[in-house]
């Protein structure tokens, strides 16, 4: 395992990589939309879809890193940044879902896990698969999904080392004011759509950017999140309940920002993104990952969860 100085080593935060990394997220959004205003061809407004559904994920992503407290070392600076440029152009709330996901990582898969409505029951059946992704394409669980996670997030409940810093200390996150959730989510996608107005194509915030986000992302989404943990047990030993995919074309669309390293992120909750795949090198080189929780690529997951 990683020793203690490697640990604080590699839980420091750094601002390029996080900055670099908002860059390249929406400089793809942005390449995409301009793609889509370029050529009209069918097929290309087709992969422009699918690209700006996948930049959302990694938006997602980076909202994630934000919830554990892992963009900047300022936690005002790391709040507004996960909320504005990450979770409200998706609709969402980082505070809502950072309430839930650490409860997620005390003790994944336990009855209590509030990850279970998306990770629990697998194996299941590729009819039973197929249905729950005809959901998601037809925007039926984005809206299932909003609902669930703002009625769970206002239950009340401690939450153990909140920070996502190497800490045994238990506290309580305090709920975001809901001006500031609906404010910024109101801002954020009133500002991109006066954007795409002022290009001279408004419908692309509808089409490119709405319906992507309540359809194909919800897709990419689903597998992802049932490849971290779908078909293990509540386990004390978290390295026993997750997986890490090594595949790298297929982590393009399903796990951008090194999501993927996911035995890593929760064995390691305090370390930001940039430094899973360090994380994962060093572990490997010491035999210490378990072999069997290793897959190399997410069809060989779906494989094992899909019968």
């Amino acid at each position: 395992m990683l020793t203690n100085q490697e640990i604080r080593d590699l839980s420091g935060t750094c601002v390029w990589p996080t900055v670099s990394a908002l860059l390249v997220d929406w400089g793809l959004i942005a390449a995409s939309f301009a793609l889509a205003a370029t050529f009209t061809n069918p097929l290309v407004r087709v992969l422009c879809f699918v690209l700006i559904a996948r930049q959302q994920l990694a938006l997602a992503i980076l909202m994630h890193d934000a919830a554990h407290k892992r963009l900047f070392s300022s936690v005002k600076l790391n709040d507004f940044v996960g909320q504005f440029l990450c979770a409200a152009p998706l609709l969402f709330s980082m505070y809502s879902y950072r309430t839930l996901h650490l409860r997620h990582h005390k003790d994944p898969l336990a009855s209590d896990d509030p990850d279970l409505t998306l990770i629990g029951g697998y194996p299941i059946s590729l009819k039973s698969f197929s249905r729950k992704l005809l959901r998601d394409a037809l925007g039926i669980s984005y809206f299932k999904f909003i609902r669930y996670f703002i009625h769970m997030a206002r239950k009340p409940k401690a939450i153990a080392g909140t920070s996502g810093q190497p800490s045994n200390r238990s506290g309580s996150e305090k709920p975001a004011p809901l001006p500031l959730i609906l404010g910024s989510i109101a801002l954020m996608n009133i500002v991109l759509f006066l954007i795409l107005a002022a290009a001279h194509h408004p419908w692309f915030y509808f089409c490119l950017w709405l319906l992507p986000a309540v359809t194909a992302l919800q897709v990419l989404l689903r597998i992802r999140g049932i490849a971290e943990h779908a078909g293990y047990s509540a386990n004390k030993n978290q390295m026993l309940n997750a997986r890490t995919v090594e595949s790298s074309w297929q982590t393009l669309l399903f796990a951008p920002h090194s999501v993927n390293y996911h035995i890593e992120h929760h064995v390691y909750p305090s370390i930001p993104h940039y430094n899973l795949k360090r994380v994962h090198d060093l572990l490997a080189a010491r035999n210490a990952l378990p072999q069997a929780n290793l897959f190399a690529g997410y069809n060989k997951v779906l494989q094992v969860l899909i019968k």
